[in-house]
């Protein structure tokens, strides 16, 4: 039978990074042309050298609003980033430093970097959240003052949370564009570790686009999910199966879910993100 949701679901695919310096080792680019045409483009990473991360390149710029979600692979521990980073922000290039897992927002056309990997403990991740189907960069000139604190106010440490357990998440990190200079996106971060249906996972809409990014633990293989999922779509529930790390592009009002675990290797990472700055859901009918 022919499926009508097939379309939605991506495998991700992994390549060396060209960047050198403490850029990724691995990494995975996909733009609004893979997304249903949304006006988001993300990158998922491992990354595990020192560093700048575009040697020589110095700040630049976007014409779209930026998340930068820097998060641990670690199977146990959500809250552990393993690695110390600094970051500059605005064209004083004000360093923020950081070594628990944290989002920066950055406006559209505001400008940033140089980003610095310090120091590695632990092989750690990096999710690049753009809203723009397609990338784009602009540049930067350098100058003026700042106390140091002019831009504290984008840069937020993500609180970890127990998840509802179960094969739900054990841990989970809920961010929205409130915390985020209003920009409209939310997102939920959650460390998975149990087979089952995920509990309070129904069926259920948004009014609003959504990717959910499932991704696994194994820094060596970032290629490797670790779990076999099935996740229903569509008003008739049609079931799709997962066993790769995967995106789903969700278009506003498609009802989804719900999710089962079947099979368990490993902890793997899941990400949800809606493209409005509060979450919203209601009932497929």
């Amino acid at each position: 039978m022919a499926s009508e949701y097939g379309h939605l679901f991506k495998k991700l695919e992994f390549r060396k990074s060209p960047l050198g310096g403490g850029n990724a080792r691995e990494l995975t680019f996909v733009g609004g042309d893979d997304l249903q045409g949304f006006e988001l483009n993300f990158i998922i990473g491992v990354y595990e050298q020192t560093g700048d991360w575009a040697p020589g390149r110095g700040a630049h710029t976007h014409p779209f609003d930026e998340l930068l979600i820097f998060f641990g692979y670690d199977d146990t521990d959500l809250g552990y980033l393993g690695s110390e980073m600094s970051l500059a922000l605005g064209k004083e290039l004000e360093v923020h430093r950081f070594d628990t897992p944290t989002v920066v927002a950055a406006p559209g056309d505001f400008p940033h970097c140089p980003l610095v990997t310090e120091k590695v403990d632990k092989p750690f991740g990096h999710f690049h959240l753009a809203l723009s189907g397609k990338y784009a960069v602009g540049t930067v000139e350098e100058g003026g003052e700042t106390d140091g604190h002019k831009y504290d106010h984008l840069v937020h440490p993500m609180p970890v949370t127990k998840g509802p357990g179960g094969a739900g998440p054990a841990q989970e990190m809920v961010v929205s564009g409130d915390d985020l200079e209003g920009i409209d996106i939310n997102f939920k971060m959650g460390l998975y570790n149990k087979t089952g249906p995920w509990p309070g996972a129904g069926p259920h809409r948004h009014p609003y686009d959504e990717i959910i990014v499932f991704f696994g633990h194994d820094t060596d293989n970032p290629g490797y999910l670790g779990a076999e999922l099935t996740v229903a779509m569509g008003p008739a529930g049609e079931e799709h199966a997962i066993d790769a790390p995967t995106v789903i592009a969700i278009p506003k009002g498609v009802p989804h879910y719900p999710v089962t675990c079947n099979r368990l290797e490993r902890p793997y990472g899941v990400m949800k993100v809606g493209l409005a700055a509060r979450y919203q859901s209601a009932s497929p009918g």
